[in-house]
């Protein structure tokens, strides 16, 4: 199964070139396969009388840093992402050629933006779900319909509740939306305390509920307590996550509707090394019809011989046989 690990760099740049570029560097290093920032433009996130007003200001760096940190993506092999608040932000965005962008759950029901998005030529959104209603969901979708979207639920909360969580509403939107919007995947954004045991486990239960793509919070180092800190992992951290979850989507792995299941190669060789021999329970003479009552399974040594009961039941013995004499399909006719 293939999911798709984006490091959550956030606001963590803090307005920094050399520091986002920092961060592009740990997530590709950690096996990351985007980098994601808010791209921040004051004025499209707040009024200036608004407390953060200045804070969104420090925030905001030039077009020439973020084609800069578009040209160092590609360089090292990694996808970069943009969460965009507007019309700047999206403009910049399809400019760049940026593969997909992020909208916040605060502008789920933003119809101008959402209308905007839905135009560009950008191919894939992101749609934040925290705290999101159904309908809610189903109009920006139905207003993106034109693009691959993943719908991405979790939230942050400072630190999100483990019971919170509701990692079952995955496969519930999963369902929903398998028929009605083909082109929707759902996936979720992991805010699991880093010092947690479960900073790892949530998001590996979110992949066996359905979802296929992870976001998870990457900072240069918690004791540096970089903005948007308070989920995210240091990179050696993040290395370990990428390891795990992608490991446990490796255990998930993929199935068919088949008598086999598409079982592996390696289970199809356990299922051979298992199973045991068909021989006699008692003496049973040529010319006999074998029933249950005269076969069991046991170990023996002998090669070519029948491991599958019922192809030797109602067939007819060609030869005489004694007690725990394996039984190969030249001696049935």
């Amino acid at each position: 199964m293939r999911i798709e690990i984006i490091a959550e760099l956030a606001q963590g740049f803090e307005g920094r070139p050399e520091q986002a570029r920092l961060l592009m560097k740990a997530a590709s290093a950690a096996g990351a396969d985007a980098a994601k920032y808010q791209l921040v433009y004051a004025d499209e996130l707040a009024t200036p009388d608004y407390e953060h007003y200045e804070l969104f200001q420090s925030l905001e760096m030039e077009d020439a840093v973020w084609e800069e940190l578009a040209r160092y993506a590609t360089e090292l092999g990694i996808n970069l992402y943009l969460d965009i608040f507007g019309s700047r932000g999206l403009k910049l965005a399809t400019r760049l050629g940026i593969p997909a962008v992020k909208l916040h759950g605060t502008d789920i029901a933003n119809v101008g933006l959402l209308e905007e998005v839905a135009k560009s030529s950008i191919p894939k959104v992101f749609l934040g779900a925290g705290g999101a209603l159904f309908n809610e969901l189903e109009n920006a979708i139905n207003i993106l319909s034109g693009k691959d979207i993943a719908v991405l639920l979790g939230f942050q909360g400072y630190p999100t509740p483990n019971e919170s969580n509701q990692i079952a509403r995955v496969s519930l939107l999963s369902d929903r939306f398998r028929e009605s919007h083909p082109r929707v995947a759902v996936g979720f954004a992991d805010h699991a305390p880093p010092d947690s045991p479960l900073r790892y486990a949530v998001a590996s239960t979110a992949i066996g509920a359905g979802a296929r793509c992870l976001e998870k919070h990457l900072t240069l180092g918690q004791v540096m307590k970089l903005e948007d800190h308070e989920s995210a992992l240091n990179p050696d951290e993040f290395a370990e996550f990428c390891r795990v979850v992608r490991d446990c989507a490796l255990a998930y792995g993929e199935t068919s509707d088949s008598p086999d299941f598409g079982m592996s190669s390696a289970e199809n060789d356990y299922r051979k090394a298992i199973r045991r021999h068909v021989v006699v329970r008692h003496k049973v003479a040529a010319g006999a019809h074998l029933e249950p009552k005269d076969l069991v399974l046991k170990r023996s040594s002998a090669d070519d011989v029948l491991t599958d009961l019922t192809l030797a039941y109602g067939k007819t013995l060609k030869r005489d046989f004694k007690k725990n004499t394996p039984i190969t399909l030249k001696d049935i006719a």
